[in-house]
């Protein structure tokens, strides 16, 4: 991912600073990333930097990184009672719920509060130019035409499994979204489902072409690119990046944050930002992204009981 050149000043500024640093800043907070430095989610966190300290005003952001388990590392350091300061958590759904599905474990929902969803970033269906010009084309295609997807558990992977039950072709998940992305610009796959930011260079270049989105609506980046709904698919599919808090945080401290994330998604700063690496600001509060989560993570324990897609452990 691209970080803009307003993330950078925003981070030269001193909103995520190392531990030392920030020891005697007041209201100083961590924010929990799922991730290792240098990964997506860290990427995430430090091109949001300018923006969240736009959102919410004084307060001091500490950056930790929690890599480890798809997100249920930061669930964990999250609900632990002894922590020093406060902390905001950054998730990527559905990766962590599908990450405590196929680890036996029982709902993270059960440990943290969702605060709010920020960032979409939907999935797309895309193919090889000239390769085919429809989804009826693509469904008509050989018997051994496969749709691609990233690794399991991603936002793309859950959409490219409905995606493939509904359009009768087999699933190939491939070891990381750079792979399904050249299977596809290569023709070694009929299609591969991928999150936009995933897809979006290589549609500019010509090198790939999307046949629809996984959303109920056209989404302004793309607005000749039809829903996968508009096809005849009902396939809806979309990576999220949002916030979580422990469940015992103050309700007034979680009101201003979720006011301050309300405001940021309508941001046009942001939403520039956001379109230069294919992505959407949306607004999910806490009722609406709770409820939306609980679907998902039905969804996918039915999945896994009845179809697990990896195989499972000893």
């Amino acid at each position: 991912m691209r970080i803009s050149r307003r993330a950078l000043t925003g981070l030269a500024a001193g909103l995520l600073l190392p531990a030392p640093a920030l020891a005697n800043r007041r209201n100083a907070v961590d924010l929990l990333v799922p991730g290792p430095a240098g990964g997506t989610p860290d990427r995430m966190a430090r091109a949001l930097a300018p923006f969240l300290e736009r959102a919410w005003p004084r307060q001091a952001l500490m950056l930790r990184n929690c890599p480890g388990r798809g997100g249920l590392e930061v669930v964990s350091e999250l609900a632990d009672r002894r922590r020093a300061r406060p902390a905001i958590a950054m998730l990527t759904t559905p990766l962590l719920l599908a990450r405590a599905v196929e680890a036996g474990e029982d709902s993270p929902l059960s440990r943290m509060a969702p605060l709010a969803a920020l960032i979409e970033e939907p999935v797309v269906l895309v193919t090889a130019p000239g390769r085919t010009t429809d989804l009826d084309k693509l469904r008509a295609g050989a018997p051994d035409s496969s749709i691609g997807t990233p690794p399991a558990g991603t936002g793309g992977h859950v959409a490219g499994m409905r995606l493939a039950e509904r359009a009768g072709l087999p699933l190939l998940p491939f070891p990381s979204a750079a792979a399904a992305r050249q299977a596809a610009a290569a023709g070694h796959v009929a299609a591969s489902a991928l999150t936009l930011p995933d897809a979006i260079g290589f549609l500019r270049e010509n090198k790939l072409v999307a046949l629809g989105v996984a959303l109920p609506e056209r989404i302004p980046l793309l607005p000749e690119l039809p829903t996968l709904r508009e096809a005849g698919l009902e396939v809806l599919g979309a990576t999220r990046r949002g916030f979580a808090l422990a469940k015992d945080a103050p309700e007034n401290w979680r009101n201003w944050l979720r006011a301050g994330l309300e405001s940021l998604a309508a941001d046009p700063d942001l939403a520039a930002q956001c379109g230069e690496v294919g992505q959407v600001p949306r607004f999910l509060g806490p009722e609406a992204w709770g409820s939306l989560l609980i679907r998902q993570e039905e969804q996918l324990r039915r999945r896994w009981r009845d179809e697990p897609w990896l195989p499972r452990r000893a």
